[in-house]
Formats: structure tokens, C-alpha cells, sequence
């Protein structure tokens, strides 16, 4: 019978071999520094090896770096000028802001060709910026008809106008009305009366 410290001296010299070195798969920090390991003994092998491939790498790389500096340094010089410019922004779009009267040329033409639903859309465009100037409202693109016509700080009795011409607009533009030059006409003129504006 073998002598039980002589088995166990035996088994310990067995395990104690790289074979049997069963250390934990290396995780995160641990698996980096292996990673950069590796990756300095392959760049140390090319310089090494293959001098001139290690330089022309190199020099690669410099390039592709310098590259990405200047064009983050373009970027950043054209946000600066951009942005430090807001009050000729403002000025462009203050030039090509269209009036009421444009829109009521466009209305009519929109009109002459029969495409009455879309005149009924220039024509309360125009609408809303003549309430606008009356201070009846504030005028935005993004606002819809029934918008204005809840916000407007009219008297009762142009209240209920607007919210007609609102209505009528809604029913040809949405509701499929049947509109002609006739009804086109009528709910056109229903919105040239005089607007009072109330204080708010």
C-alpha cells in the first residue's frame, strides 16, 4: 500500500504543472492589459522586423490623427462663426416674412386656376396676419385656424364670425364641401369685415 503523504507529494507535483494552472478566463481590466500586451510585442516584433513598414505606419497614422484634428477644428470654426451672426439670421427671415396682401394675391390666383380649397387656405393665412397687426392675435406657421380662432381677443360678435370662417374652412379644406367660385366668394368676403381687437 503506498503511504498516503507520498500519493498526496505525488498529486501535488502532478497539479503544480502549467497544464493544470486553472486560473479564471480574464475579464475586463485584466483582458485589456493582455490585449495591450499583445499588441506591444506585435508593433515591437514589426519595428524589429520590418523596419520600414513600422515607419510607414507611423507615419499613417500621424496623418490620419492631423486629419481628424483639422477637420474637428473647421467644424468647430464654422459653429463659432455661425453662431456669433444671429442678427443677420433674423434680418433673412425678416425680409422674406410675406404680408396679408401677398397672400391675397396668391388667394386670388389660387381662385382664377379653380383651386378654391387651397385659395381658402392663402386667404386665411392673410387673415391671420391682419389680426395679427391688430394685436387680435399672434401669428405662427405652426397654428391651426382653430387655434386663432380660440385665442382671438375679438368682441363677441367677431368672435363668432371668425369661428364661422374657421368652420367653413374646415368643412371644404377637411370635410369635403363641395366648393365652387360662388361659395369660394361668399366665405372670402365673410372675412374682410372690420376686426376690433379687445384688450387683453
Amino acid at each position: 500500500m503506498i503511504p498516503s503523504d507520498s500519493l498526496r507529494a505525488a498529486l501535488d507535483a502532478v497539479f503544480r504543472s502549467p497544464a493544470y494552472d486553472w486560473a479564471a478566463e480574464p475579464r475586463g481590466p485584466e483582458l485589456l492589459r493582455q490585449w495591450w500586451l499583445r499588441l506591444h510585442h506585435w508593433l515591437e516584433a514589426l519595428r524589429q522586423g520590418h523596419p520600414t513598414l513600422f515607419l510607414a505606419m507611423v507615419v499613417g497614422l500621424i496623418v490620419v490623427l492631423a486629419a481628424i484634428l483639422l477637420h474637428g477644428a473647421v467644424i468647430m470654426a464654422l459653429t463659432v462663426r455661425a453662431a456669433s451672426a444671429p442678427g443677420d439670421t433674423a434680418a433673412a427671415v425678416a425680409t422674406t416674412r410675406r404680408t396679408p396682401a401677398w397672400y391675397r394675391r396668391e388667394a386670388d390666383a389660387l381662385a382664377e386656376a379653380g383651386r378654391y380649397r387651397e385659395a381658402m387656405q392663402a386667404t386665411f393665412t392673410a387673415l391671420a396676419l391682419e389680426l395679427d397687426q391688430r394685436g387680435a392675435v399672434r401669428f405662427h406657421p405652426g397654428k391651426t385656424p382653430a387655434e386663432y380662432a380660440r385665442e382671438a381677443r375679438l368682441g363677441p360678435a367677431d368672435r363668432e364670425s371668425l369661428g364661422g370662417i374657421v368652420r367653413g374652412l374646415y368643412g371644404a379644406v377637411f370635410g369635403g364641401a363641395p366648393v365652387g367660385r360662388d361659395e369660394y366668394l361668399r366665405w372670402r368676403d365673410a372675412g374682410r369685415g372690420g376686426w376690433h381687437a379687445v384688450a387683453p
